[in-house]
């Protein structure tokens, strides 16, 4: 198991905790000028799923070579350009993107954000548009989809494994994404974080920015709990 977790390094208790809890491959990559988490996941060590591909596609790409690993898929948690501007260039080599259609609004205006940043957009097509409730099979890793708008009207969290919860920016190491974007709502927001609390087991969740978490620590301390 290879845990990569760049900006947890000063953390070593953290760390020490996450390779107990994580059986597969783990990837952690913070990128672009929000400083964005991308992970990269693979069960067997080649195949990998990329969550949130963000704005450096040379990062992502080494860290690929660098592991012996191919992109087959990506799952965007929400389509600012942050978490899904290398998805033209890893679609292009046959990966598929999933995606809630309700971000493809997104994808298509200036609501991806790129603009507020100085950066250019690459543009992609969603090849498959995910809802609440789905359950994707990808190369022996096996996500459920959870529809929490809020953030954006399209924001999803990715369980793996019935362990790991990859939140994107609807929920952060004891913060919450921002609703005051296009698309955002800050009453979806309440409900789809009461949605996430109800979950009974005490997953681990990687946030779209910033450190890693425990649920039960979400649910204690968060102060937007």
């Amino acid at each position: 198991m290879r845990l990569y977790v760049e900006n947890c390094r000063k953390y070593p208790a953290l760390i020490r905790y996450l390779e107990a809890v994580i059986s597969m491959n783990l990837i952690k990559l913070v990128t672009g000028k929000p400083s964005e988490n991308t992970y990269i996941v693979s069960e067997n060590g080649s195949d990998a799923v990329i969550i949130d591909p963000g704005d450096d596609i040379q990062a992502i790409n080494d860290a690929l070579v660098e592991n012996n690993m191919e992109c087959r898929a990506m799952l965007v948690t929400h389509a600012h350009f942050d978490h899904c501007n290398s998805c033209k260039h890893f679609q292009a080599g046959g990966a598929k993107v999933y995606m809630h259609k309700k971000d493809e609004l997104l994808v298509k205006t200036v609501y991806n954000l790129a603009n507020k940043f100085a950066v250019h957009f690459n543009r992609f097509v969603v090849d498959e548009k995910v809802k609440d409730g789905d359950v994707l099979s990808l190369y022996g890793l096996n996500f459920k989809i959870m529809h929490t708008p809020g953030h954006t009207a399209g924001s999803c969290c990715y369980i793996l494994n019935d362990n790991i919860i990859f939140t994107g920016d609807t929920l952060f190491n004891l913060s919450i994404g921002r609703t005051d974007f296009p698309t955002g709502n800050a009453s979806q927001m309440k409900k789809s974080l009461k949605k996430l609390f109800s979950l009974e087991k005490d997953y681990t969740i990687f946030p779209g920015h910033g450190l890693p978490s425990k649920l039960s620590t979400e649910k204690n301390h968060n102060p937007y709990a």
